[in-house]
């Protein structure tokens, strides 16, 4: 299936992997779709979106279709379907 993929407010992440790109891969959750883009940029890409624990860092939030931010807890349950669009977006503060 295909699955688009959108970095919004992460320039580092965009250097390497482009605003937008498209991700072939079998079925499967948001953090497969994480692994395999580690997998596929390597280490640069996993520096940018991966803590020292290996999990999502905690400064990005995850979207899936304009449906709003995804739970860190639905990250390995959510499973994506053909066309859906995830984006990866800076968390920012401030007040």
């Amino acid at each position: 299936m295909k699955i688009q993929v959108e970095c919004l407010g992460l320039p580092s992440l965009t250097s390497v992997m482009g605003k937008k790109t498209e991700v072939e891969m079998a079925a499967g959750t948001v953090s497969d779709l994480i692994t395999q883009l580690t997998r596929r940029y390597g280490q640069q890409v996993r520096r940018f979106l991966l803590d020292q624990k290996g999990e999502l860092d905690l400064s990005i939030q995850v979207m899936i279709n304009d449906e709003g931010f995804l739970a860190r807890a639905e990250l390995p349950r959510r499973t994506l379907k053909e066309g859906d669009q995830v984006r990866f977006l800076l968390l920012a503060g401030g007040g």
